[in-house]
């Protein structure tokens, strides 16, 4: 997520001419601007701004990042994430839900699997793979989707 669409435009290109495939261009929609890359490693990009005006000139800067998991059932995934310790921060039914994040760290949002397929551009039978692998403050699970969580190893700090 960023603040403008000139944002978008500006880091849509760098992924493009850094060997990105567009799956859909960058375009307004009713939610705001934005637009689908996916990465020469597979992994499916969207740059997108709520914003459907220029407030400045392009910062490149991203204001969030998400990471978007398509589920077939949302209602329960959700139950199965705030079992882990998750907290809801916004939820709509049975089609997306958003946990609460700290400051700087990656927001997990939780999408119908075949709406989050048609807004990337790609089918909805599930030919990626489940090649990601989580890590947080947690013991090991797997959620009901087959994505694997693992825990982090403790930080050390240099003093």
């Amino acid at each position: 997520m960023v603040s403008q669409p000139g944002d978008v435009d500006a880091l849509f290109l760098t992924a493009r001419d850094a060997g990105a495939t567009v799956l859909k261009p960058a375009a307004k929609s009713l939610w705001g601007y934005g637009g689908v890359l996916r990465a020469p490693d597979g992994t499916i990009w969207q740059i997108a701004t709520s914003a459907k005006k220029d407030t400045g000139p392009a910062t490149r800067d991203i204001d969030e990042l998400v990471l978007l998991l398509g589920v077939e059932d949302v209602k329960a995934s959700k139950r199965f994430y705030v079992e882990q310790g998750l907290t809801v921060n916004k939820s709509f039914g049975g089609k997306y839900v958003e946990f609460a994040a700290g400051p700087g760290t990656v927001k997990l949002s939780l999408y119908k699997r075949r709406g989050l397929a048609k807004v990337a551009g790609v089918p909805a039978d599930g030919t990626g793979s489940h090649r990601l692998v989580l890590a947080a403050a947690t013991r090991p699970f797997t959620d009901p989707d087959g994505f694997t969580w693992e825990p982090t190893a403790p930080r050390t700090v240099p003093a």
